[in-house]
């Protein structure tokens, strides 16, 4: 039996842990191409806006955008436009990559990792315009993800009423166009009124910096937030610094300009906010980052939306816009916008606390329903226990009054003492009214475990019916000497079945008889809510008390019983009277034995 109880458990946790990744793997889906959906949403959303600032800004038809800019300028220009468009498509879990080519094809500038952006000056000399270097031709990604780190700290600690914690520098060759090296400081400040006017000269910079923000504005609400405060730098230290391996340390102190940058990393601004996770995501995308150098481009200005280009997979949602730019007095450009969304991840990201209820409420459903299963099992268990009890009891029962009948038989059918004859025949027919009494306390059984069994409905007075029960025991009790004392100390009244209480009664009474000594006494007290019935006898042990009602159980023979056995009685007067919800038992007294109906 334990082994099977093993092989139940294990098909039903399987079953339900199939039930259970089968609805939320389909609750998940139906979540992922919402996710999806709403991507693309975004996405086209974004890239007509974009579409639409090209066409109606100023900054294409600039005066400083000729023809006679060269192929670096110009690169430069696009440079400081592409990482500039990704916050134009707004969504928590949707990246985008933003490229240009010229009216050939070939790429001028892609969102990247960067540093730089601002114009290089030297005595108050433009150098270089749009100055920024790309942070992979220089750095490993190792050190990249440590400089995020530090820009990520920056971005955290922001504060506009406060000054800068952190300053970004790079030094640069005195054309502008090569990167030397990048330097990370932490400055330390002091508010006007405390600063003791001794100027602080910064070593990377060679300057003194105020920061001074005048009335401080929050840029998100556009809500002042209180007079600004003026802070003077009065000490740095470098934390983290990058040295270009190529140029010697004796020709980078000198001829070279230093100048205060910006740390472009895309969803990583200090001021549009961001994560370093979010940045990550995007810089280890390979679909973001491998732009071609060379693009084909069919769509014209003259049609109402570009094309959109769906390159998604199993698990990510991609796809790109190809645009045309066009510019005064300059040559027309292409723009590619790519976007990567990972919908299956925003989806369990979404549903995790789904998860979770419905794996707590499949448990739960489990427990129950194992339960259930288990005490069905069980039950059946017992039932089937019983059967083999019931079959044995029984077939020991009717051994004995079919070997008497078979002795007997044999005996006559020798002829011998025939002056026995008519004894013989008298044992044959009481051994067969036991066996008939028998099968009728069985068949009494079968109703009684019947699901189409009723019950009649009647209040039943047990004053009443132990009166009855005992005029019909009158014979066996005056054979006895029986003495019989009742005493009614209040009223006990069932709603019931008249017959089937009867019959209990009849039992617990008729057992009190059989069980009694010569010259004894039966005591009956009928109390408020119980019936007390008392018989001489000798006390029962522990396990004849706690058997007594079990099917066939004889263990009460020795109780001044000598042959006789229990048969059903008991057993069927307990299941009568729990059936009315009530309930009997056993228990020795002073020199008695005493049945108790509660």
């Amino acid at each position: 039996m334990r082994r099977k109880k093993k092989t139940f458990w294990r098909p039903a946790a399987a079953g339900f842990g199939v039930m259970y990744l089968a609805i939320t793997g389909l609750a998940t889906w139906l979540v992922k191409e919402q996710f999806a959906d709403d991507y693309g949403q975004r996405f086209r959303e974004g890239a007509v806006t974009i579409l639409a600032k090209k066409a109606s800004e100023k900054e294409f038809s600039m005066e400083e955008v000729r023809d006679g800019w060269d192929e670096a300028q110009r690169k430069d220009f696009y440079q400081a436009l592409a990482n500039e468009e990704l916050w134009r498509v707004d969504s928590d879990r949707l990246l985008i990559s933003v490229a240009f080519y010229d009216e050939d094809g070939k790429l001028l500038a892609k969102s990247r990792d960067q540093v730089g952006g601002s114009s290089v000056r030297e005595s108050g000399t433009v150098i270089r315009e749009y100055a920024s270097f790309a942070l992979d031709d220089f750095l490993s990604q190792e050190e990249k993800i440590q400089l995020a780190r530090y820009n990520s700290k920056r971005v955290q600690t922001w504060d506009l009423t406060q000054p800068d914690p952190l300053r970004f520098s790079v030094r640069v060759s005195p054309n502008g166009r090569e990167l030397w090296a990048i330097y990370v400081q932490e400055l330390m400040w002091t508010e006007e009124g405390e600063w003791d006017g001794d100027w602080y000269t910064d070593p990377v910079t060679g300057s003194r910096h105020i920061q001074d923000s005048g009335v401080t504005v929050d840029y998100a609400t556009g809500q002042e937030m209180g007079e600004g405060k003026t802070f003077y730098e009065t000490d740095s230290e470098i934390v983290w610094q990058w040295l270009n391996p190529a140029v010697p340390d004796a020709e980078r102190t000198e001829g070279v300009i230093s100048s205060e940058t910006n740390l472009g990393l895309p969803y990583m601004d200090v001021y549009g906010g961001g994560s370093y996770e979010k940045w990550k995501k995007w810089s280890e995308s390979p679909y973001l980052h491998d732009i071609p150098e060379t693009g084909e481009f069919v769509w014209e200005s003259g049609l109402e939306e570009p094309p959109f280009i769906i390159d998604s997979d199993g698990l990510y949602y991609r796809g790109r816009y190809q645009l045309k730019v066009g510019m005064v007095d300059a040559p027309s450009a292409y723009m590619e916008i790519r976007m990567e969304g990972r919908p299956w991840l925003a989806a369990m990201d979404y549903m995790k606390y789904v998860y979770l209820a419905g794996a707590a409420l499949t448990l739960v459903c489990m427990a129950g329903i194992v339960r259930s299963f288990s005490r069905t099992y069980d039950r059946q268990a017992a039932l089937e226990e019983n059967r083999r009890d019931f079959i044995n009891a029984m077939a020991h029962e009717l051994k004995t009054p079919l070997g008497v009948i078979r002795n007997f038989a044999e005996n006559l059918l020798e002829h011998n003492m025939e002056e026995k004859r008519d004894y013989y025949l008298a044992q044959i027919i009481r051994q067969t009214e036991e066996m008939d009494q028998m099968a009728a306390e069985m068949i009494e059984l079968s109703k009684l475990d019947s699901e189409e069994l009723v019950l009649g409905n009647e209040p039943v007075s047990f004053s009443e019916l132990i009166r009855e029960q005992m005029a019909r025991l009158e014979p066996k009790l005056q054979e006895m000497r029986l003495a019989v004392e009742y005493q009614e100390e209040g009223s006990f009244v069932v709603n019931g079945d008249r017959n089937y209480l009867a019959k209990a009664v009849w039992n617990l009474l008729s057992n009190a008889v059989e069980y009694n000594q010569p010259d004894g006494g039966i005591w009956i007290r009928i109390g408020t809510g119980q019936c007390v019935i008392e018989n001489t006898g000798l006390p029962l042990k522990e396990d004849q008390l706690l058997h007594a009602f079990d099917l066939f159980y004889s263990g009460a023979k020795e109780a001044g019983g000598g042959n006789r056995h229990m048969g059903m009685g008991l057993f069927l007067a307990r299941k009568i009277l729990r059936l009315h919800g009530l309930d009997a038992g056993l228990e020795n007294g002073d020199g008695r034995i005493r049945a108790i109906i509660k």
